[in-house]
């Protein structure tokens, strides 16, 4: 499990980039909006997911259009994927208790 841990976080970020890169943006499904299940109509995050799926397309324009924190959403998640390969293979700066950052788990 010590040799898992580290990895835990990019290997999630990846998995769900790639998993809504793929996923049909022009499909509606089911929504994951903690404010709809609670009877709130307004949802902050609507679109995120087809905005995200049209930037892999290119199709930048549709991806402001479906949520404007698309594009920043996938440099932000990237930004952090690249960090933490870089402190595991590069500068290889694991602690002692197995995480990148420093932080005890």
């Amino acid at each position: 499990m010590k040799k898992i841990r580290p990895h835990i976080e990019w290997v999630a970020f990846t998995t769900g980039l790639v998993l809504i890169a793929m996923m049909d943006p022009l499909s509606s499904g089911s929504s994951l909006c903690f404010f709809e299940f609670v009877g709130i109509e307004f949802c902050p995050g609507e679109g995120l997911g087809h905005s995200i799926a049209w930037i892999f397309r290119g199709e930048f324009e549709n991806a402001v259009s479906a949520n404007l924190f698309g594009i920043p959403a996938v440099l932000i998640l990237s930004l952090r994927i690249l960090q933490i390969w870089k402190d595991l293979y590069i500068n290889k700066t694991t602690t002692q208790k197995g995480h990148t950052d420093g932080r005890s788990l």
